[in-house]
């Protein structure tokens, strides 16, 4: 679980249709990969990004869920830990009775949309 070293999270919020998650989670600039990604100019690399996503699907759901279709990831802006070490992250779900969770989710920091998603994640 990246949470437990990579961010915290600072708010979680489901709706009760169980529909929507709106989380706000603090980077922290001092881990590892903001070594190697990249050196002098840290960026939160796109696949946590993707994790981070999962992992807030898990908490709301209450189950462990795999990302199994990415059908749409666009990446329109950089996520620096040390200028915006905040991001704001909106899950629009649609789950299924087959355990399956569609989801739209928008990626914010600094005020900037810098991740639009769409894909499907599976229950375990």
């Amino acid at each position: 679980m990246l949470q437990d070293n990579l961010y915290q999270l600072l708010s979680f919020n489901l709706s009760e249709s169980r529909d929507r998650i709106t989380a706000t989670i603090k980077l922290n600039k001092e881990h590892p990969v903001f070594q190697g990604h990249f050196p002098g100019n840290p960026i939160l690399p796109g696949v946590c990004t993707l994790q981070i996503i999962k992992e807030l699907i898990d908490k709301g759901m209450g189950t462990n869920y795999m990302l199994t279709k990415a059908g749409n990831v666009k990446y329109l802006g950089f996520v620096n830990p040390v200028a915006d070490p905040e991001v704001l992250f909106d899950l629009i779900l649609k789950p299924a009775e087959t355990g399956i969770v569609a989801c739209n989710a928008t990626v914010s920091a600094g005020g900037n949309a810098t991740c639009s998603f769409k894909g499907e994640f599976t229950r375990q």
